[in-house]
């Protein structure tokens, strides 16, 4: 195996970041490690240029990542509306299972 070794965190960051520069939809993005993998990252991205669904279940996308190196990882991707997100925190819809807000670290557009 070549590359360097996975740092969660770090990289974290970095894909919230680039997700808030690149995508002007994006209101916020909420990093989730309490109860993830260590390889593995869950980030909830709120979206205002998404549609509102009527149905409120949520599934993230699964997005691997150098694969068959040290860094490989999953980044876990929630797509959500702002109102979807006022739900989340209110109560009304539940997160993916395993999923919890407790610990979470907010980026915003700078």
């Amino acid at each position: 195996m070549t590359g360097t070794e996975f740092d969660r965190d770090t990289m974290a960051k970095w894909y919230a970041n680039q997700h808030l520069k690149t995508d002007p939809g994006i209101r916020s993005v909420h990093y989730l490690p309490k109860n993830a993998p260590d390889g593995e990252i869950r980030l909830i991205e709120v979206n205002e240029l998404i549609g509102e669904m009527k149905d409120d279940s949520l599934e993230p996308i699964d997005f691997g990542v150098d694969r068959g190196m040290k860094s490989e990882h999953k980044l876990f991707i929630l797509d959500i509306t702002p109102s979807q997100w006022t739900k989340i925190q209110k109560g009304l819809i539940k997160l993916p299972q395993g999923w919890t807000l407790e610990g979470a670290k907010q980026f915003q557009p700078r």
